[in-house]
C-alpha cells in the first residue's frame, strides 16, 4: 500500500521518512495516514508535520523525567517551548536528547 501511495504523490514518501524519524518505533503507516494531509503539502504547507513535532515535543516536555533532567541541567523549558519552526524544534530534541544520555552515563559512572 504504501508503494502505491508514493507512486501517487511524489511528497509522501519524504514526509512519511520524516514522520518515522518523528515518531521512531511508535509510528505506524496508519497513523501516518490519518495525520498526513497531501492536498496541503502539494500545495507547500507541511504544517501537519510542524503539529507533529509540537506535540511529540510538548509530550516529552511535561513527562517527570524531562523536569528532572532539565533542572539538573540548569536547561529552561521556556527557551524550548519558544521555538517557532520546526526545524529549531528538532534540533532542541536532539541537542535534549545527547545531553540526557550524557548525564546519565555520568550520573552511572
Amino acid at each position: 500500500m504504501s508503494s502505491r501511495l508514493f507512486e501517487i504523490d511524489p511528497y509522501a514518501g519524504a514526509q512519511y521518512a520524516m514522520y518515522t524519524s518523528i515518531k521512531k518505533d511508535e509510528g505506524s503507516f496508519l497513523d501516518f495516514l490519518l495525520q498526513y494531509d497531501s492536498h496541503s503539502v502539494n500545495e507547500g504547507d507541511s504544517s501537519w508535520l510542524t503539529k507533529l513535532v509540537t506535540n511529540e515535543t510538548a509530550s516529552s516536555l511535561s513527562s517527570p523525567e524531562f523536569l528532572q533532567m532539565a533542572g539538573f541541567l540548569g536547561l529552561s523549558t521556556e527557551d524550548i517551548v519558544l521555538n517557532t519552526s520546526t526545524f529549531d524544534t528538532q534540533v532542541n530534541a536532539y541537542k535534549l536528547q545527547l545531553q540526557l544520555e550524557m548525564a546519565k552515563r555520568k550520573m552511572g559512572s
